[in-house]
């Protein structure tokens, strides 16, 4: 799912109760020419996904939720 990736020394993201997580990296994630969302932080070994609906909302994008999915459109899209 990184688009890019560099390796980025330093830091921890903690977990409410399953520890601590060393950041070994910061990069961009997303489908190539659609949706991407830059300085994301990761965390090798997390078995979750982190992100954020603010995280979405601060790149531009509109996300909309039903009882089966999760729609990221872009604020130009109009469909």
């Amino acid at each position: 799912m990184f688009l890019d990736l560099k390796p980025h020394k330093g830091g921890e993201v903690s977990f409410r109760d399953i520890g601590k997580g060393e950041i070994s990296g910061l990069g961009k994630i997303g489908i190539p020419s659609l949706v991407s969302i830059d300085n994301v932080l990761y965390v090798k070994g997390l078995k979750y996904n982190l992100l954020s609906i603010s995280q979405f909302y601060d790149s531009g994008y509109i996300v909309s939720f039903n009882k089966g999915k999760c729609i990221v459109k872009t604020k130009d899209d109009k469909s």
